[in-house]
């Protein structure tokens, strides 16, 4: 049988210059490929302390399986600084190390992520090896971390070499805080490059095809996947997605606890109570992935590994995120309401302005994850005590929860890809099998969310006695259930309330042993367009864009839709809100316009809009 291409990882500290993010390093990328590995489609082989023999014992054991090999730690123009055994430093001259990498036929890159190695990248080329990344200058600790993480992150969504080191380079301009401009080159040896680059992709002429090596996308045939099925064979869907939610979803939602308590198991059954306890937006996109042919003898396109069911993968995964992000955004604005001492700083109004700059063209790749950080450091600044206090462990950062980050990566990646019609059809049957354990893995650190329920409030009434307190009650559709973002009429119940929220408005509800004991309002983020009609129903829709003053909004049950547009003329509360939240968010006065633009209306229109 055929082995795995190797990626050899060797790291090596220095107890007197101590590198702190030598650890995260290693562990991050070892995550990141780990996946890949339990496949046996690479192997990893990572050596924590590596020494000079380390080096030489490894090579020889692998000889001609390595594909990548990767140095972190202490470097300069003329050696690598290894460990020894009693806790020394050695020097690994390039030479010697430039022979020994050079004899590996099936090498495509080396990759030195240490300080000034790029003139080791002559000797290198002169024994052989095709493709170095190397550093022209002294890096930082962190820097260096973070680029590597993020190579290996777009390596492992199966980028090639070329396109991981772009998108390293992207994401560490992106992220540079410091003054200078950080160029990066990308060249055949001996070509100009920019100066004062820190990471450079060098390429020994003639060896360009290097470049293009990737992760393989195909499972070895004689693999089980999941201890299930041989992947050439059959694949069910939905299995990783279900083993992987129902424990935490359990511990949330008594009901799918019930059936797991069954023997035997009602799959059926538990797959409904997964739907059914997240809240809508996330319960909808969940039950388009359970899609399944109703005659036996035919499969769906959600029950295989098609385009249709990535897209599907990716739609929950945004779904998802958009959700969070708008219930952090309502949770602003009420804590901006209540103190105006909250302002938001330059380094945090850039996201809100991208947020505000959605049109036609961008929000469909609108980075929700950046928008849910920047709200989420404010509220660290002001000390406020998040609505979901569970969402203050989940940060989607690779220095927090690489598992999570890398997720977050690749179903982003992949949506990119999508977006840009760049998809390879080859690649779309791994991107399932990936894109459903990733997607599983955005959900479960979000299981969370089964505890809130949405409610949309269609009135408010008022019950008043003489001599007590006034008692609220507030009529209600529950939408507890995803068929309920149908056009179907469902029946209202009341709750009462010693307070009274938002008429009108869809409702994020904080409940407890099924009591609801808070709430927090959706509006203008998501809205139902029947209860603001007066109509018995429910129709969810989410903002989505603004376009020449006229707000854009998503029907959540048909995504493919023609779009719900409010104005100052068509559901002008909804319009007038957004505009109120726009001006609080970025300290300005609001342009009260809607009465210049409701003064031409008819007095039906006049009266409907009331």
């Amino acid at each position: 049988m055929k082995l795995p291409p190797v990626l050899f990882l060797a790291f090596a500290n220095d107890q007197d210059q101590y590198l702190l993010m030598i650890q995260r390093e290693r562990k991050n990328i070892i995550r990141t490929l780990r996946r890949h590995h339990d496949r046996q489609v690479i192997r990893v082989v990572a050596e924590p302390s590596t020494t000079l023999e380390d080096l030489f014992d490894h090579f020889n054991h692998y000889r001609d399986q390595v594909v990548i090999f990767h140095y972190g730690g202490h470097a300069a123009g003329t050696h690598l600084l290894l460990e020894t055994d009693e806790l020394g430093s050695e020097k690994a001259r390039s030479r010697g190390l430039a022979q020994l990498l050079g004899a590996q036929e099936n090498l495509q890159l080396v990759f030195l992520n240490g300080c000034a190695t790029k003139d080791q990248v002559s000797q290198l080329f002169e024994y052989g090896v095709k493709a170095v990344i190397a550093t022209s200058v002294k890096i930082d600790d962190r820097m260096a971390t973070e680029f590597a993480e993020q190579f290996y992150l777009a390596l492992s969504s199966h980028s090639n070499i070329k396109r991981s080191f772009e998108i390293a380079r992207s994401y560490v301009l992106d992220q540079s805080q410091t003054g200078f401009s950080l160029d990066f080159g990308l060249a055949v040896w001996g070509e100009s490059v920019e100066a004062d680059i820190p990471w450079g992709l060098y390429i020994r002429p003639g060896a360009e095809e290097a470049l293009q090596w990737s992760i393989a996308h195909n499972t070895p045939a004689n693999t089980v996947v999941r201890n299930r099925y041989d992947y050439q064979n059959v694949v069910e869907v939905n299995l990783a997605l279900i083993e992987i939610l129902c424990e935490p979803l359990a511990r949330f939602h008594p009901p799918l606890d019930f059936e797991l308590n069954k023997d035997p198991l009602d799959i059926p059954s538990i797959k409904r109570e997964i739907i059914d306890s997240f809240p809508i937006p996330i319960g909808e996109q969940v039950r388009k992935l359970f899609t399944r042919n109703i005659d036996p003898g035919q499969r769906d396109e959600m029950e295989k590994l098609s385009l249709t069911r990535l897209k599907q993968l990716i739609a929950c995964y945004r779904k998802t995120l958009e959700f969070v992000s708008f219930i952090v955004l309502s949770q602003l604005w009420d804590e901006m309401n209540k103190n105006p001492a909250i302002k938001i700083s330059e380094d945090h109004i850039v996201e809100f302005n991208a947020f505000f700059n959605l049109n036609k063209e961008n929000w469909q790749s609108f980075n929700h994850v950046k928008l849910i950080l920047n709200v989420m450091e404010i509220f660290d600044e002001y000390r406020i005590e998040g609505y979901m206090e569970e969402l203050t462990g989940v940060r989607i950062a690779a220095e927090n929860d690489p598992e999570l980050y890398a997720a977050h990566h690749f179903m982003n990646t992949v949506h990119q890809q999508i977006l840009n019609n760049d998809l390879e059809e080859g690649k779309i049957e791994e991107y399932c099998m990936d894109g459903e354990l990733h997607l599983a893995t955005i959900l479960k650190a979000f299981a969370f969310l089964v505890k809130y329920k949405l409610s949309t409030i269609t009135n408010i009434e008022i019950i008043k006695r003489r001599n007590q307190a006034a008692k609220f009650k507030h009529h209600q559709i529950m939408l507890s259930k995803a068929l309920t973002t149908s056009h179907a009429g469902i029946s209202e119940v009341g709750t009462v309330f010693n307070n009274y929220s938002d008429s009108k408005s869809v409702l994020f509800l904080k409940t407890e042993n099924d009591e609801i004991t808070d709430y927090l309002s959706m509006s203008p983020f998501i809205i139902d367009q029947n209860v603001l009609d007066g109509e018995l129903s429910s129709k969810i829709y989410f903002f989505a864009y603004q376009d020449e003053g006229v707000l854009h909004y998503q029907y959540l049950n048909n995504p493919g839709d023609k779009l719900l547009l409010i104005d100052a003329n068509h559901y002008h509360q909804i319009w007038d809100e957004f505009e109120t939240f726009r001006a609080v968010i970025l300290g300005k006065e609001k342009v009260d316009t809607v009465a210049n633009l409701r003064s031409g209306a008819s007095r039906f229109m006049k009266k409907r809009q009331r």
